[in-house]
């Protein structure tokens, strides 16, 4: 069974700022839907960051 993080405020802080990451990613995509260059590197940038967390190597979001 997988041990609890130590400092679960910092695991909590990194992923507030994955969520926003994600979020202006977003954001920058849909206000530029008629430029498809934007579109396409919003779509980049979130899927990096998704491919992070997915990857799962928290001990790497706390240091």
């Amino acid at each position: 069974m997988p041990q609890p993080a130590h400092n679960i405020e910092k695991l909590d802080e990194h992923l507030l700022e994955v969520v926003r990451a994600i979020h202006g990613a977003v954001k920058q995509g849909v206000s530029h839907s008629d430029e498809p260059k934007v579109i396409d590197g919003a779509i980049r940038d979130c899927k990096e960051i998704l491919d992070v967390i997915m990857e799962g190597n928290v001990s790497d979001w706390l240091n």
